[in-house]
């Protein structure tokens, strides 16, 4: 898919499917939901830009008959990449650059404990990124804002976490919900579920890196404040939202240990 116009050709696969009642929107909420799964499987398909990727259904009538068939391409659209990754070369370029940096973090976490690899990577992000409090990053939404520009939001930061996880092969998903800052506003909001020892712990390293304004420093009660954290203290301002776009199925994402670890 990188080159942008590669078709996915389902054939007459949905064929029964499109036939019966609300068939079609069982197919598109089907398709958003495996759309929402595989991005949030997958840190590194950073380069697609979802709205130029087509359902397209054709339907061919002969008398009483009817027949459709289904594809997965760049439809009316030049290609389905986004315009900062044409040609194919500079995804590569990036794609290279990324998996070359992580690997390396891997390679210095060689021989630590799991609680360890978590702890280096979550202050590692902290000490190299920044809150992209205006926007500037051309990529503040994926890993490529951390980990090219050092800047980013909260999606960004946990894409990154997970994608780092990934590779340290230690289970770890991106969550996507509302959470209510000390200011008591609430927002949409990104952080990951990681498992340690058998139990699942949340980790939210956009609020451990809070913007701090003059010469202030961070402190360690902050820094970790959402660190390893268990459902008792995590969900007093983090709600999770299994509906990670409109139009899609719920999700369920694994069950916190209520204590912290």
């Amino acid at each position: 898919m990188k080159s942008g116009t590669y078709v996915i050709d389902f054939n007459k696969d949905f064929n029964d499917l499109l036939k019966s009642d609300g068939g079609a929107e069982r197919l598109n909420i089907a398709f958003q939901s495996a759309w929402n799964a595989y991005t949030y499987d997958n840190m590194d398909v950073f380069y697609i830009d979802v709205e130029k990727l087509t359902l397209i259904t054709k339907t061919t009538s002969i008398a009483s008959f009817e027949s459709h068939t289904v594809e997965l391409s760049n439809g009316s659209h030049a290609s389905y990449l986004k315009n900062n990754f044409s040609p194919r070369s500079i995804i590569e370029e990036k794609l290279n650059y990324v998996d070359e940096m992580r690997k390396e973090i891997k390679r210095q976490l060689e021989g630590y404990s799991n609680f360890e690899k978590i702890k280096q990577v979550h202050d590692w992000l902290i000490q190299n990124v920044e809150y992209d409090v205006n926007l500037v990053a051309e990529e503040p939404y994926s890993i490529l804002g951390p980990l090219t520009e050092g800047k980013a939001v909260c999606e960004g930061y946990a894409r990154t976490f997970k994608y780092i996880m990934d590779e340290l092969e230690i289970p770890c998903v991106l969550v996507s919900g509302e959470g209510t800052n000390s200011s008591g506003e609430t927002e949409s909001h990104a952080w990951n579920y990681v498992e340690l020892n058998g139990k699942w712990y949340a980790v939210d390293v956009t609020w451990d890196d809070p913007v701090i304004i003059g010469n202030g420093t961070l402190s360690n009660e902050t820094k970790y404040k959402n660190f390893l954290k268990g459902s008792t203290t995590f969900f007093t301002n983090h709600l999770e939202d299994g509906y990670l776009s409109d139009n899609s199925i719920k999700f369920e994402f694994p069950e916190l240990n209520k204590e912290d670890y």
